[in-house]
């Protein structure tokens, strides 16, 4: 080190190569290796890859008992799907559902390596239909990272919505699932400048309808001699053709299209008290959310 010292000080022009690997050194500096952005699009139709991944357990379970969400994503769309599971035995079930209603469009499908996918029924189903299941290195979800940063969306923006309006954490699937939704119809592709919706679906999707998450809304109940929009509601969140909204006086979710919306007081304002609901027959409810069809049909962007 006094030699190095002398030279510098005469300003001599010093590099060092490293021709050999330093044992102390790697087991005192050694980094993960650094995984670059991409700059371009892999695929060239919407499901011709996929990436998978479980979020769970939460901390919260939800109303309708579940306790983990099973994200799968288009590469080339960017188009998010997720079910809610009780148990994550229950991923071969949900993908094989989700691969048939699909018609079999998908050539890959890239998920990390989570004991939870590496089973044999996923394995038998892919072999038999013909898909190439992959899975990235142990230990680096960056290889995966396209649902990696989609699940880290989906709960930063539920957690935002549940906030809003104070809203219930038991009602935290609904929020994902609202989360999701309005990013397939909100979220513009990085590279392709148009949103998952449009580029899955071919056309731009209407977003019109869409109200703050949590929100209090009054629905019509016909038949009933109660005038129009007396019941008070929450909107927990969308379907095709109408709304999820949760009725505090009867404990359950309902699917209606007839619905006025109050956005005001907001951001921890007051709001339904969903404490001391009575639980058993919301969490049938819940059990029974509708799971959206693979491609959105024509007729299905308006409320």
């Amino acid at each position: 080190m006094s030699t190095l010292k002398k030279l510098m000080k005469k300003d001599l022009d010093i590099t060092f190569e490293k021709n050999k690997l330093c044992s102390a050194c790697q087991a005192g500096k050694q980094v993960a290796n650094t995984h670059p952005i991409k700059t371009f699009i892999s695929t060239s139709r919407p499901l011709e890859l996929l990436h998978m991944d479980l979020f769970g357990p939460t901390t919260y379970t939800s109303i309708g008992g579940n306790n983990y969400g099973f994200v799968i994503v288009d590469d080339f769309s960017r188009y998010t799907w997720v079910y809610f599971l009780e148990d994550k035995t229950e991923v071969a079930h949900v993908f094989s559902k989700f691969a048939k209603r699909a018609q079999n469009e998908f050539n890959i499908q890239l998920s990390d390596n989570g004991r939870v996918f590496d089973n044999t029924n996923i394995e038998e189903y892919c072999d038999e239909v013909g898909i190439k299941h992959k899975f990235s290195a142990i230990y680096t979800p960056q290889q995966n990272g396209v649902v990696e940063r989609k699940n880290r969306t989906l709960i930063t923006l539920a957690r935002s919505m549940l906030d809003e309006y104070s809203t219930s954490k038991k009602f935290w699937t609904e929020a994902i699932n609202t989360a999701c939704y309005a990013s397939n119809q909100l979220y513009p592709h990085r590279l392709l400048d148009k949103t998952p919706c449009e580029l899955l679906n071919g056309r731009k999707p209407n977003i019109s309808y869409f109200w703050v998450f949590g929100c209090k809304c009054y629905i019509y109940k016909k038949r009933q001699h109660l005038g129009k929009f007396q019941r008070l509601v929450i909107l927990v969140s969308y379907l095709s053709k109408a709304y999820r909204v949760f009725n505090n006086a009867t404990g359950m979710v309902e699917e209606t299209y007839d619905v006025e919306f109050d956005e005001s007081n907001g951001s921890q304002g007051a709001h339904v008290d969903v404490v001391d609901i009575d639980e058993e027959p919301l969490v049938e409810a819940m059990k029974n959310m509708p799971i959206d069809d693979i491609k959105p049909k024509e007729d299905e962007e308006k409320v």
